[in-house]
């Protein structure tokens, strides 16, 4: 292909499974055949639970990175480099520095993608990094970000042009959602199982449906953060009397994660993550036609129109959420057109096709 169509996209591919690893390896599918596409992958974690966590390894993985960058750059001149902020934390943050110092001189054009939100606000929680930092982020010819609710890093930094992109994803379609019987909810979490992703909010809105007698069941996915958050979580859940309506899963993929999507009728997403910018896993439930109760939060409210898709409700708000789900599990013909309303809200906006659309819009511009 024409080396004025080089796209240099260096970015995490699963594992881990998270939101940005998905996205990045979605975007290399379906760009591959439209641009001379070279993929640098980031590489510093394969499970959520290390990223953003300090080992030796990284440290000599970050100046690899640099030097297997720098001589693409090299070796392309004229090319765009794609580059993924990475989440708002002293290490990421300073990671992020010097492979942006290092790198970015030589690239034609750069691109930076958003996914973790919130790197401008830490930045002015520091004063002493602002210079650093808006040297190695500023005045990228391209910022992207997820959606209207996430932190505005793109101005912050100075971009030349800013574009809003949401993710978007497909799934497997064979098996959508079959509604069960009213008054037996079957509630879905997925997620890193932190307290900051409403872990522990989970439990205190199940303690509450059970004490106004609704008749439910709980199944939450995800690999713990730390082993005393999970310690936490199993003496709350005891001490509460939830343990035969509460269960974890551990981490699912593949199969068995779409089995519990199956599975579910309502997904439940109390996130209140400071950096929270959009949450994939909102899309895949809609997708499996299930009703989205979640936070009223910067991610959710780009994704879930309340009273329409489901319910947003105040973050933190555990007797919000109870009151959302009661309804859900009173009102059969609510859950469904919800439901139906969510597959379709999916299906117009937030499908891989879109993604990939509105991505190739982005690339096709800033190599114009």
């Amino acid at each position: 292909m024409n080396s004025r169509r080089k796209l240099i996209i260096v970015g995490q591919t699963p594992p881990p499974y998270n939101g940005q690893a998905k996205m990045i390896r979605q975007m290399i599918d379906g760009l591959r055949d439209e641009f001379d596409l070279l993929h640098i992958r980031m590489g510093y974690s394969d499970s959520v639970v290390s990223a953003g966590k300090f080992r030796m390894s990284k440290i000599t993985h970050l100046f690899h990175l640099i030097r297997e960058t720098r001589r693409a750059l090299q070796q392309h001149p004229g090319a765009v480099l794609y580059y993924p902020p990475a989440s708002p934390n002293w290490i990421p943050v300073l990671r992020d520095i010097i492979y942006l110092l290092a790198v970015r001189p030589l690239a034609a054009k750069t691109v930076l993608h958003f996914h973790s939100g919130g790197v401008s606000e830490f930045v002015l929680q520091h004063r002493w990094l602002k210079r650093p930092a808006c040297k190695a982020y500023g005045k990228a010819d391209v910022a992207i970000e997820l959606g209207r609710s996430c932190p505005h890093d793109g101005k912050f930094f100075e971009a030349r042009r800013v574009v809003v992109v949401p993710n978007g994803i497909n799934i497997p379609v064979s098996a959508r959602n079959r509604q069960s019987a009213i008054g037996n909810l079957k509630i879905l979490h997925v997620g890193i199982h932190t307290e900051s992703k409403g872990l522990f909010d989970l439990l205190e809105t199940a303690k509450e449906l059970k004490r106004r007698g609704v008749s439910f069941e709980i199944r939450t996915a995800g690999l713990w953060y730390t082993d005393r958050e999970r310690d936490r979580f199993n003496r709350m859940r005891k001490e509460y009397g939830l343990e035969a309506e509460v269960l974890t899963t551990g981490q699912k993929t593949g199969a068995e994660l779409w089995s519990l999507y199956s599975w579910a009728d309502v997904f439940f997403f109390p996130t209140f993550y400071p950096w929270e910018t959009f949450g994939i896993v909102q899309l895949e439930a809609m997708a499996y036609g299930l009703p989205v109760v979640a936070s009223d939060w910067q991610g959710p409210k780009d994704v879930v129109l309340n009273g329409e898709t489901g319910f947003l409700c105040p973050a933190r708000d555990t007797k919000g959420f109870a009151d959302a789900l009661q309804r859900l599990a009173q009102d059969g013909a609510m859950r469904a057109q919800m439901g139906r309303a969510g597959l379709e809200h999916y299906r117009r906006h937030f499908t891989a096709d879109c993604f990939v659309r509105n991505m190739k819009q982005v690339f096709d511009e800033v190599l114009t």
